[in-house]
């Protein structure tokens, strides 16, 4: 429960309600409230507003102290964190693989002394792909608060009353020029380094020392508070270059809503009995989620559905209830001598991280281990050579081609390049040599096109059209062209749309690609005596949605 030297206020309980349910939401069913991440960021301004309002009421009484502080900030972060800890590691050791679990492991170990923000800085984005496979993502937010629970006290108690609103603006305004500035070149510095987040603390610690005596247009105040969060909920998304500009319209929002204490919006709606309810589990909340959202998916080992999806966040507010009822409260607002139990919990986990994160886990079955381990994904693929990127303005190298005969043509995108080294282990048994043409992005494809060479047909990868090839090549269906120099085979085609095919279901589109790399791919190919493709078939549903026969 919201509480601080004064008067409880539950419309605050309200607001907390509000952004925790914007964020779960937004982890939940991204596609109906894409902005609901920017819930950290009212966060922010609620946790600098309370924590900056319980200094300064003590202090005002003569009764502020470090040490009692810094106590009942562990009595409240610690409980319900270390348990969400302790289950996401006994859960992780059970469901991930080893390569997994040594990541929750140093996941863990980061959240236990507060800078997960800085690890998942090095580890990923928080919008990128990769993000739902970290359980422990969402704590970065709460590294950032501890980050501040450090640092404002000691400057708040060292600095004369009357210099205390001068320092809090420098530090805001430095805070926030320096997120504008980088931004648009380091945006995921920029989203997780507590010196670009600093100012949002700040708007909450500007506010708790400023007089809001006029009550004249506090309903005002509250209209544009809770417009400019709603917008910021449904417009703002993953592809805003967040925080920046745009981090301030909810901040702005958040701070117009809380200076508007007594207002019809503040009193009815924000201080309800549901939304303080859900607000005093807000903290608990927070923390269920995203674990049990990610592990009910490895689960699974596939995306849940809507309906599995509302499954878990249910089961997260049960949980969230119980834990505020049974480790909360009673720890909470517990005696003193909690705190050092607690730390000492805490500093037992982080040590007990090392486990997995040094690799010490459960391990697979050997054979199963051989099959999956790779030393280097890029081995034997000739990167640079053979193997180039989309738009490099670079020629294959020579040794490309192979000097036996025949030849089989590898030809394709980073896809068709991964089976090079199966065919180079082949090539111990068997008398043939390879002709490597691969350029990541250029899948594979027959453009039909009179270009300035003359010639009526020539090979080239075309983007936007994905064919899959396997390392076993019993999965391939295996089609014999033959090309000679200056005068290339007959094949037929037919319609499909108004797409044409040929007999090996492959598409022969209508004008060349773009890109100087796939061009070049083709000109090669075509320029070959001799040359045999092994191509595989088409998948009748082409991921792109380019039709070809079944």
């Amino acid at each position: 429960m919201v509480r601080s030297a004064g008067s409880y206020r539950p419309d605050i309980d309200g607001l907390r309600a509000l952004a925790v349910l914007a964020v779960v939401a937004f982890h939940g069913f991204p596609e109906y409230i894409p902005g609901g991440f920017v819930g950290v960021d009212v966060f922010f301004v609620i946790s600098g507003y309370l924590i900056s309002g319980i200094i300064f009421d003590e202090s005002r009484a003569g009764i502020f102290s470090l040490q009692r502080f810094y106590s009942r900030r562990i009595r409240r972060i610690f409980p319900a964190l270390i348990l969400v800890l302790v289950i996401s590691l006994l859960a992780g050791w059970w469901l991930l693989l080893p390569d997994q679990l040594v990541r929750l492991g140093k996941q863990l170990g980061a959240s236990a002394v507060f800078v997960s923000n800085f690890y998942l800085w090095f580890q990923s984005g928080y919008f990128s792909p990769d993000a739902r496979s970290f359980p422990l993502l969402h704590l970065w937010s709460l590294g950032i608060e501890e980050q501040f629970y450090l640092g404002w006290p000691l400057l708040l108690w060292s600095l004369p009353r009357r210099r205390l609103l001068l320092a809090t603006g420098i530090i805001l305004s430095a805070s926030f020029a320096l997120n504008i500035v980088m931004i648009a070149h380091h945006p995921s510095e920029t989203f997780y380094l507590p010196f670009t987040r600093a100012w949002e603390l700040m708007a909450g610690a500007a506010l708790a020392q400023i007089s809001r005596k006029d009550e004249r247009r506090h309903d005002l105040f509250a209209a544009v508070g809770i417009a400019a969060i709603a917008i910021s909920f449904f417009l703002i998304n993953t592809k805003t270059l967040f925080p920046g500009w745009a981090a301030a319209v909810p901040v702005v929002g958040t701070v117009f809503l809380i200076r508007s204490e007594g207002s019809f919006l503040n009193r009815v709606v924000l201080s309800n009995r549901a939304a303080v309810n859900i607000g005093v589990i807000s903290y608990p909340l927070y923390l269920w989620h995203w674990p049990l959202l990610v592990f009910a998916e490895l689960l699974k080992f596939r995306p849940l559905t809507d309906l599995e999806r509302g499954l878990v966040i249910a089961l997260t507010f049960f949980l969230a209830w119980l834990t505020c009822k049974f480790v909360e409260r009673p720890i909470g607002f517990g005696r003193v001598l909690f705190a050092k139990p607690l730390v000492a919990c805490m500093a037992a986990l982080a040590v007990a991280a090392l486990v997995p994160a040094l690799g010490y886990g459960p391990t697979l079955p050997d054979p199963i281990s051989r099959m999956i381990t790779v030393l280097n994904p890029q081995e034997g693929l000739r990167v640079g050579e053979c193997m180039l990127s989309d738009g490099a303005m670079v020629e294959f190298s020579p040794s490309c081609v192979d000097q036996k005969r025949p030849l089989v043509a590898i030809w394709g995108d980073s896809t068709a390049a991964a089976l090079v080294p199966g065919f180079r282990s082949l090539q111990a048994s068997r008398n043939f040599g390879i002709a490597q043409f691969t350029v990541s992005s250029c899948p594979p494809l027959l453009i039909r096109w009179r270009g300035a060479i003359g010639r009526q047909l020539i090979f080239m990868g075309a983007p936007r059209c994905y064919f899959p090839a396997a390392f076993n090549l019993d999965w391939l269906w295996p089609t014999l062209i033959s090309v000679r120099r200056n005068r290339p085979s007959p094949m037929p085609t037919r319609r499909c749309g108004s797409v044409r095919t040929t007999p090996s279901h492959y598409c022969i589109l209508p004008r060349p690609s773009a890109s100087a790399s796939c061009r070049t791919m083709g000109r090669r190919l075509y320029g070959l005596s001799e040359l045999k493709l092994l191509l595989p078939r088409c998948r009748s549903q082409n991921l792109y949605g380019l039709r070809c026969l079944p």
